[in-house]
């Protein structure tokens, strides 16, 4: 499989998203900073939670949406509500007037709007895509994000507080740019049944309610035990930045061929070895294990990120957390792109948008137990905390299994039905 190979929806969605990541991470994990020193942490705390909870409810609800009037009109939708956010954002931080209080406003329908993008965004490369390409399509995916958020990162860094005026008018012209692209070059992915096809069962089904519709997927059992399982393995994945990073900081401190290392820099040094790696060996990496089981090479790839895991949060030798840092790179390259094809299967193609909502909500609860980790680790030593560590990636690969082998009992069900009847 090569890029220049695959349907031209999936290529733009690729150019847009990394597009999106780029924006994002060069403005929003800035936010928290800005809103500290303007209005007092306090505050910017509950500002910022109120960010995330308006986000979620419009992720649900583009879910819903996407499945029912199609996945461009409500990003188009979506991207011009960002377009005209950030045009403002920038006209609040401009030389000629300054306002916090609308930064704040704009950046929240901004984040509102990046909520509202996600799952269409998502939804559509699944209707545009076929089983046997995915595990290329997210490996690229996977790699082009890893490096868009490396940029925008970088860029947030530079000039975010000294430059804001420029860097919020440089990216109302990169979401410009994206919205006239999906404009004029997608075409809509949604499936739409033939009138003649739709029996009378059926036709009230298409228009279930907003509640009636996510009672649904909440229903759908196999997927919920992979959510489960995402906000098991993704938990830890936050942990890095926030108990981890506390911990090295605290404990860390080594000495290598006279260099200085502290606590900080080792962090960093993890860091720089997970974002090389990634853009090193992605790509390639998505193409040799797509030859093999999928669930065995989830299995093989989360057994390497737990271990990985519970290694950082508990050593504080120089060289074993060099290893951990390349385990859990390689155990995060294994098992991602593999998740993600499987998701792909597991959701209904009729509510694709909505499960994908689902699915965002899913990072969300795994941000706050993230969050909580960093609270347990300050009662506890940091023995138990990888121990924990292990139990919750473990746990994690347990419910994907569980899912995938649900999957697997049902059709041969209905296989056997059909063949008895």
């Amino acid at each position: 499989m090569k890029f220049r190979n695959l349907q031209r929806n999936i290529k733009i969605r690729l150019f847009t998203d990394f597009a999106t990541d780029l924006t994002q991470m060069a403005i929003f994990p800035f936010m928290a900073i800005y809103f500290s020193i303007e209005v007092g942490q306090g505050l910017a705390g509950i500002l910022l939670m109120i960010n995330v909870l308006c986000s979620i409810l419009a992720g649900l609800y583009s879910g819903y949406l996407s499945d029912r009037l199609g996945r461009k009109k409500v990003m188009l939708f979506a991207l011009t509500i960002q377009v005209s956010a950030l045009t403002v954002m920038a006209f609040a931080n401009s030389p000629f007037y300054t306002s916090v209080w609308l930064t704040y406003v704009m950046f929240l329908i901004s984040n509102v709007s990046s909520g509202v993008i996600n799952p269409a965004a998502s939804a559509m490369i699944i209707d545009s895509s076929s089983e046997k390409d995915r595990p290329f399509i997210y490996g690229l995916q996977y790699w082009s994000g890893n490096i868009a958020i490396a940029i925008g990162a970088t860029l947030g860094g530079l000039f975010f507080e000294s430059n804001r005026f420029p860097l919020f008018c440089f990216f109302a012209v990169v979401s410009l740019t994206t919205l006239l692209i999906i404009l004029k070059f997608i075409h809509e992915t949604l499936p739409v049944k033939s009138e003649e096809l739709v029996t009378e069962v059926e036709k009230p089904e298409r228009k279930k309610s907003f509640l009636s519709n996510y009672l649904n997927v909440l229903k759908d059992g196999r997927f919920m035990v992979f959510v489960l399982g995402t906000i098991f393995v993704m938990s830890l994945e936050f942990q890095l930045d926030k108990y981890i990073a506390v911990r090295l900081k605290q404990e860390f401190h080594a000495e290598f061929f006279g260099m200085d290392i502290s606590g900080v820099r080792m962090f960093s040094i993890i860091i720089l070895i997970n974002t090389i790696c990634v853009v090193v060996a992605t790509i390639h990496l998505s193409k040799w294990l797509s030859r093999f089981n999928r669930q065995t090479v989830l299995t093989v790839g989360l057994i390497i990120y737990s271990i990985a895991f519970g290694t950082l949060g508990f050593s504080n030798n120089f060289t074993i957390l060099i290893l951990a840092a390349f385990m859990f790179t390689l155990g995060e390259l294994i098992y991602s792109p593999t998740k993600q094809t499987i998701l792909a299967g597991i959701v209904q193609d009729d509510s694709r948008a909505s499960y994908m909502a689902i699915n965002e909500l899913s990072f969300n609860v795994a941000m706050l137990i993230g969050s909580l980790g960093l609270t347990i680790g300050a009662f506890v030593p940091s023995s138990v905390m990888a121990a924990l560590y292990f139990i919750i990636g473990i746990a994690g690969l347990i419910c994907f299994r569980s899912a995938v082998s649900y999957g697997k009992a049902k059709e041969v069900k209905i296989s056997h039905e059909v063949t008895t009847r």
